[in-house]
Formats: structure tokens, sequence, C-alpha cells
């Protein structure tokens, strides 16, 4: 998996003058780089359908045209750190046909709630696997229940403070999904995530980062 340049998603909390919390903490680069497997990882075992493969990249930055009008934002939170990850999606026909696929359904069955419903149950099986995952190396984590916003919600990560930014691509499916993750220390964090106990519970989809 080959790491590009990083970019956020948004001008700084501080050039808009907004107060920006400073974390008194530091990620080291193997804990980066265990939050974006484990993040990767998520990713691929919740979107792909059954017999499809999920391919994750990172990118440098998002499509100037997007598709994906809305957001998933999930969060996990310990006494060390703070993760956010944002899922955007899109709420037109093919995200339903997609959606609709993933959870073997017709999607003429589904109303437009029922349909938003489902986003968020797929948001919250990526926050859950995450969960379970962070949680192999911290005792002390919660998570948050999914929120479905606005895209241009994201732009408010900045105000959590600095942190480490991963941008992701998620390809291969019959529509593309994007993905910032976004995770703050609060203390000092250092851990190794085994990539290939991650990669081999992926039982959706098959796992190839790039």
């Amino acid at each position: 998996m080959n790491a590009r340049r990083q970019v956020g998603v948004a001008p700084s909390a501080a050039a808009r003058g907004a107060k920006v919390q400073v974390p008194a903490g530091a990620l080291s680069q193997q804990a980066k780089t265990s939050f974006e497997t484990i993040a990767s990882v998520a990713l691929a075992r919740s979107l792909a359908p059954e017999g499809e493969t999920a391919q994750v990249a990172f990118i440098d930055e998002l499509p100037r045209r997007m598709k994906e009008k809305k957001a998933v934002v999930l969060s996990i939170a310990s006494d060390r750190f703070r993760l956010v990850l944002a899922l955007m999606c899109r709420l037109d026909a093919e995200g339903k046909a997609h959606f609709a696929r993933l959870n073997r359904v017709d999607p003429g069955d589904w109303s437009d709630q029922a349909f938003q419903d489902a986003v968020n149950e797929c948001g919250n099986i990526i926050v859950g696997a995450m969960n379970r995952d962070v949680g192999r190396y911290f005792p002390n984590v919660g998570m948050s229940t999914p929120n479905l916003l606005d895209r241009e919600a994201l732009s408010y990560l900045d105000a959590l403070g600095p942190g480490h930014r991963r941008l992701f691509h998620v390809s291969g499916l019959a529509i593309d999904f994007y993905a910032v993750l976004f995770v703050a220390a609060t203390g000092n964090v250092d851990f190794r995530a085994e990539v290939e106990q991650l990669a081999d519970q992926a039982d959706a989809g098959e796992l190839e980062m790039f």
C-alpha cells in the first residue's frame, strides 16, 4: 500500500477564523499506518456485495465534481485519540441499486427512508468493524451512531485540531466511493495493526490495497 501526499478536504479552521483545539499527544508513523489499514479493511469488507471485489487506494484530493452529496460520519474515541471516518454517499438511483444489492433486496421495494436507513446501517457496520479492530489494541474505546450529513459539513473536521488525515478511493464496484479518515491524538499513540490478520477477516469482497 503506497501512501501519497496527504491533503485536507477544506480550508483550515484557523484560516476561517475558528478556534482550533490542539490535542496534547502524538501519533507514531506506524500508528497512522495502522489506522489507515483498519479503515481500508472496514471499507472493503462493508461496501462490497458478495462475490464482488473492492479496491481501496489512497488519493491526494477529491474529484472536483462529485455526485456524492451526503456523508455518513462515524466516530470512535478513546482516552488517547479521537477518530472520525466520513463515507461520502450517493442518494441517487445508482447508489440505491448498489445498497440494495449489498442488502440482497429489490431497490423498488425501498422507500427513500428505507434507502437512507440502509446507508446508515452500512455506516454502522463500518464503524463497528473498526471499533472491534481498534479495540484489540485499546481497551477503552467507544463509537458513535452514524450521522448522515451534507458533504459540506466535513469542512468542520478542522475544528478537531491538528491530526492525521487520509483520503480513500474505493473502486471495483458498480459505483465508486470516497472517504476521509481523521485521527487526533490526545495522548501518545503507538501500535501496529496486523495487516494479514485483519485482511483475512474481510468476509464480504476481496481486499486490495494500493
